[in-house]
């Protein structure tokens, strides 16, 4: 379920004008909140990883999650990214709300809001970008965790 939060999260950032990194991450975020597994899994690079897994992994977290909640908003802070050639790296802080369904208790399981840090790699693919790793924490005194 974390893993999934963290995915979810990853698609939530906001565009800086001009920052291809930025812009990728936007992408993401309006593929998150219309809950689109599949939108948000075409960002992440074939041989996309994290300690849960692999890109497949992730498309399978990301669809369980997103069927347990009936909106989800995401709003970011501290986004800061730094390219260097064909790779890219963004650091930021994601805070997370959701309204989960209320069938078979999903509402009593599945958090309402969070907060997590973030730090995600990117690479260039065929002039596209796509994001290789992503490593996330709670941030302290976090809920949702």
């Amino acid at each position: 379920m974390r893993r999934a939060v963290a995915i979810a999260f990853l698609l939530f950032l906001a565009c800086k004008k001009g920052d291809p990194i930025a812009e990728t991450i936007h992408a993401v975020v309006h593929a998150a909140e219309d809950r689109d597994a599949e939108a948000v899994v075409e960002k992440l690079a074939a041989n996309y990883a994290d300690e849960n897994g692999g890109r497949r992994d992730a498309e399978e977290a990301l669809k369980r999650y997103f069927f347990g909640y009936r909106s989800i908003k995401i709003s970011l802070s501290d986004l800061k990214t730094f390219q260097t050639g064909p790779t890219a790296q963004a650091r930021f802080v994601v805070h997370f709300i959701g309204v989960p369904k209320e069938i078979g208790g999903l509402d009593q399981l599945l958090p309402s809001s969070a907060t997590y840090r973030f730090e995600v790699w990117l690479a260039e693919e065929k002039g596209d970008w796509k994001i290789t790793a992503a490593q996330w924490h709670p941030e302290s005194g976090a809920e949702g965790s």
